[in-house]
């Protein structure tokens, strides 16, 4: 008696709904990248802004938030040129994020700082853009800080 060798249905069924799952769960980490980079920026410079105006509240004093947008780079400070650096809660070392290579900053004013009301210095409205610089046509992500209140959003 021969015996014959392969697969039994069962075993391709299974091994084509394992190869499904894990292409459903791996792909969207390949395709479109871009896209979560821009957003993160985004989210990123929203929440520095936000975090110097609260440091600025809590301490009564002014917080600048410099962008430098050729490196992408985002530090506060007490001073204009974060010589005096704002501490990151999170590493306890000096805030500063780097954003993502994938992206375009444009800033009206730069430093932006708070005063210990929260109000902006200077005190005028100031706009800030995220542009995903890999796919243009995606929209761009405009972040303002109103003048007087200091509102970010």
């Amino acid at each position: 008696m021969q015996r014959e060798s392969g697969f039994t249905l069962v075993e391709l069924v299974a091994v084509m709904v394992i190869t499904g799952i894990v292409a459903s769960i791996a792909a969207p980490r390949f395709i479109g990248v871009d896209a979560f980079d821009a957003r993160g920026s985004y989210s990123t410079l929203v929440s520095a802004l936000r975090y110097a105006q609260k440091t600025a509240i809590a301490q009564r004093r002014n917080v600048y938030a410099t962008i430098n947008a050729s490196t992408r780079a985002v530090c506060l400070g007490y001073t204009s040129s974060c010589s005096t650096a704002v501490i990151d809660p999170a590493t306890q070392a000096a805030y500063a994020k780097t954003l993502s290579n994938n992206v375009t900053i444009t800033a009206s004013t730069t430093p932006i700082g708070f005063d210990g009301l929260g109000r902006p210095v200077p005190n005028a409205t100031a706009t800030f853009t995220v542009q995903n610089a890999v796919v243009p046509s995606e929209s761009t992500r405009t972040i303002t800080v109103e003048a007087e209140t200091g509102y970010v959003h």
